[in-house]
């Protein structure tokens, strides 16, 4: 039987690439505040997207102002994280999900399934992991290094769609090495 990240490099399983932007850096006790998701399937070429603000149950920080630009007037119309959640689990069905620092996001998908009673996909492969086995001779392997040392990319804007169009990127280039 072969590993998740197995299947996805030999072109057998489509995958999600996925990004979260936050309230903070706990997962306990900050909230998700946008979900972005690229479904992509190796063998196809096809490519679908999902893309949600998330309501948030408190004042958005003034650090995640300024990077994200996202201020508390942006989230009068997202949905409840309940409501935010069962459609991002519904898009990505059982395909396994990917992220590039995958521990970070994947545990704010689990603290707020819980919190909501819903259960997270369990099925991840770690992007960043995967670069660090095969981009060698970087300073870091923080996305954005990645993808300079891969020549793809990056926008300035810090939002979920494109730092999950910049991991896809990478995560694809780096499957190729």
């Amino acid at each position: 039987m072969s590993t998740p990240l197995e299947s996805i490099a030999a072109g057998e399983t489509a995958y999600v690439f996925f990004d979260l932007e936050t309230t903070g850096l706990t997962p306990k006790r900050d909230r998700i505040i946008e979900i972005a998701a690229l479904r992509f399937d190796r063998a196809s070429g096809e490519l679908d997207s999902f893309q949600t603000l998330v309501k948030p149950d408190r004042a958005i920080p003034a650090f995640v102002r300024a990077m994200t630009g996202l201020d508390d007037a942006a989230f009068a119309s997202a949905p409840e994280a309940k409501s935010a959640l069962s459609d991002f689990f519904a898009f990505v069905g059982d395909d396994p999900l990917v992220a590039y620092n995958i521990g970070f996001d994947h545990a704010f998908l689990v603290a707020e399934a819980e919190r909501e009673g819903l259960s997270a996909p369990l099925t991840t492969v770690c992007a960043m992991r995967f670069a660090q086995s095969r981009v060698k001779d970087v300073a870091n392997h923080r996305l954005e290094t990645v993808a300079k040392a891969l020549d793809c990319p990056r926008p300035r804007a810090r939002r979920a769609m494109e730092d999950c169009l910049t991991g896809l990127t990478v995560f694809e280039k780096a499957l190729e090495l």
